[in-house]
């Protein structure tokens, strides 16, 4: 069965999300997640879908959600592994860690 894998860093990345929108809005910041984490699940039906983005490192891929923030992840052999989430107007070339899938 295919499976959502996340790097510690993409972990980081929803927990920073979470506590930043928490401040004001708890049950908002639940919303979100559950939405990032059900998008990263319907992935698994096509993997291949998301933009290829071997600029920033080979066989990265992202796709945009319908919230303010983009999944970057590798397609693999039990689904995918999802490496950052990260807001949509981040500059991805300064990104400092892209951890291997």
């Amino acid at each position: 069965m295919a499976r959502v894998l996340y790097t510690a860093s993409a972990e980081n990345d929803l927990l920073e999300t979470w506590l930043y929108i928490a401040e004001d809005n708890i049950a908002a910041a639940d919303r979100l997640l559950e939405r990032i984490e059900g998008e990263a699940r319907t992935l698994l039906d096509q993997p291949l879908t998301g933009r290829l983005r071997n600029e920033v490192h080979p066989d990265l891929r992202s796709w945009p959600t319908a919230t303010p923030y983009v999944l970057y992840y590798f397609p693999a052999d039990h689904g995918i592994t999802v490496a950052r989430v990260l807001h949509h107007a981040r500059d991805i070339q300064n990104v400092a860690h892209w951890p291997l899938a």
